[in-house]
């Protein structure tokens, strides 16, 4: 201290003199100029949900019935660490309105240590005036306002709607796949109508980092979705699934029924299915689209891709014949084909009315591998169907791929290579559409919160898959799988039902195909000479592994039975749609 000169002391205690000075006039500018100002703000932030600036929209089946909506809720909240008045004062004003006990209220009041404790949680709305008139002379009282989505059908088209998160963003189904349009009410908020200046940005896990927003109660209104379900439909299929699989103990099951005409989706189901309502107690096996999302050999339904190549590229014709072997067939690489009876000489059209496997690899030797991975591929397999539902599978061409001595023999009807639901139902649909593949579409309108119509979906044709002439043909061999083959237990009273069955063994990795596993299908379509409806049922690894003409194929019955009656009785198809795809000529060469 001694070696210090005299003037640089001087010098440092006058600096931190000015900066003492400068800091009391700071907090007397902060307390007593802008003090009010900055109360008010706090007080304003302390009543406000941070969440989403637009009100989620509606989610409907095609009659406007509600599937998805969301309710707007109060919440309740304290911050005992700097309650001014007493907690017991406190309790026995919010008691009646909270509808909490007082003493409850005391027990939460009274954790001083605590900086935010919930009192109550979702109430009506309708409360928010009372609540703000009582809470506003409070201190360290507060309220949020937040929207909750609500499920009124509860497990109905559960793996359709799907669900939101705490955040009330869409992570499934169409709540995820439309969320950009049922959280905005403007186009100009689309993501890809946006600068990337202004576009959400992510952390290094690839999490959105989104700033917070005023919640702005009945301000701003997304977009609605009109889906082409229908509710009524929808209940059939779902009831029809879940008593097939639970008669048969099934593993799972699926079932979609289709407008044939137009591609909409009417129904889609899943079983094990699980309440929107009750998400997260709900089991993850159950909370997947299998419709979409499972991959399955399709067994003998994947004949008539392999028939209708046949006759299209006029290699034989439905009185072909080919000898089937007596119901076992030894291949040169030591495998064994079997038929369920015995068959000798058949015709096309018996080959697939009897669900010959002989008979159908026979015949697919006039084929070479280009031809038959072409038919394929035109059918829709190998890649998505483009349906507007989130996290479909392409399924696997890989029998194909591979070609060697056994796929060769195996693909024909339908081993080696897999398939989805949806995409066997839309091929078994180039049948009912004489040879037109169409896109499967589950979105029919999108509207704004007073109905106005903003976008219409329309039948989507992708290419023609098979002539006309060949559809026909295909046809009357599924009617004979009705009439006198394996499927007439799928007909249904006073209409003639084109349909196929199928019966796959399943394979484990590192097992092969496993004894006593199957998964069974019926896909169909009727009235097989106008068809209105196409519908597919699979079934994954019922009891005791069963042929689908026991499992699947009565099942369809019920499903198309009660369509067909509903169809009767109600005016579906508003919009008629018979040659909706069929003016796009540019579409089906």
């Amino acid at each position: 201290m001694n070696n210090i000169p005299f003037s640089r002391i001087t010098i440092v205690w006058v600096g931190l003199e000015l900066c003492l000075g400068l800091l009391i006039g700071r907090l007397f500018l902060i307390q007593y100029v802008h003090g009010r100002e900055l109360r008010e703000r706090s007080e304003n932030q302390r009543n406000t949900e941070v969440g989403s600036q637009t009100k989620r929209a509606t989610i409907l089946d095609r009659h406007g019935s509600v599937f998805a909506i969301n309710q707007d809720l109060v919440s309740v909240y304290a911050d005992p660490k700097v309650l001014k008045d007493e907690p017991d004062d406190i309790a026995r004003k919010l008691a009646p309105l909270l509808n909490v006990s007082e003493d409850r209220l005391l027990s939460i009041l009274q954790q001083k240590k605590r900086r935010f404790v919930w009192l109550k949680r979702n109430l009506d709305y309708e409360r928010l005036n009372d609540i703000r008139q009582v809470t506003k002379g409070i201190y360290g009282i507060g309220y949020r306002t937040h929207g909750k989505r609500s499920y009124p059908k509860d497990e109905l088209a559960s793996h359709i709607i799907g669900y939101t998160n705490f955040e009330n963003r869409g992570i499934d189904g169409i709540e995820h796949q439309y969320d950009t349009y049922l959280s905005t009410d403007n186009r100009n908020d689309l993501p890809e109508s946006q600068p990337k200046s202004n576009r959400i940005t992510a952390d290094g896990k690839r999490r959105p980092i989104r700033p917070p927003q005023l919640y702005q109660q009945g301000r701003r209104y997304g977009r609605s979705i009109v889906l082409t379900l229908d509710e009524y439909i929808q209940h059939i299929t779902e009831r029809e699934l879940i008593a097939g699989c639970e008669e048969w103990q099934a593993r799972a099951g699926s079932a979609i029924v289709m407008h044939s005409k137009s591609g909409e989706i009417l129904a889609l189901a899943n079983y094990p299915n699980y309440n929107l309502n009750d998400y997260s107690r709900s089991e993850e096996s159950a909370k997947r689209n299998r419709a979409i999302w499972m991959q399955y050999e399709p067994g003998s339904v994947f004949k008539i891709v392999t028939a209708a190549a046949l006759l299209n590229e006029k290699l034989m014709s439905p009185d072909s014949r080919e000898y089937c072997e007596m119901g076992e067939y030894h291949l040169s690489n030591g495998h064994v084909v079997h038929d369920v009876k015995p068959n000798a000489w058949l015709t096309l059209n018996e080959i697939i009315a009897k669900s010959s496997n002989i008979g159908i690899l026979k015949a697919a030797r006039y084929l070479d591998k280009e031809q038959l991975e072409t038919y394929t591929r035109r059918f829709g397999f190998g890649e998505k169907t483009g349906i507007d539902l989130p996290y479909e599978r392409a399924g696997s061409l890989r029998g194909i791929e591979k070609w060697d001595d056994y796929t060769i023999a195996s693909v024909p009807f339908g081993q080696g290579i897999s398939v989805t639901p949806i995409q066997m139902l839309n091929a078994i649909n180039v049948i009912a559409t004489k040879g037109v593949l169409l896109q499967p579409y589950i979105t029919r309108q999108i509207i704004d919160k007073e109905g106005s119509l903003l976008e219409q979906s329309v039948p989507q044709p992708i290419h023609r898959v098979i002539s006309a002439e060949t559809a026909q043909a295909i046809t009357q061999m599924l009617v004979g799988v009705t009439e006198a083959g394996g499927g007439q237990r799928a007909r249904v009273e006073g209409y003639t039902v084109a349909g196929k069955t199928g019966t796959a063994q399943k394979a484990e990795r590192g097992k092969g195909y496993v004894e006593g596993k199957v998964v069974t299908t019926f896909a169909g379509f009727l009235p097989a000479e106008d068809a209105l409806f196409s519908i597919i049922v699979v079934v994954d690894e019922p009891a005791a592994a069963p042929l689908s003409s026991h499992v699947t194929a009565p099942m369809f019955q019920r499903i198309a039975s009660e369509a067909m009656w509903y169809l009767s009785q109600k005016d579906l198809f508003v919009q008629k749609s018979t040659s909706s795809y069929a003016g796009n000529q540019s579409a089906l060469q």
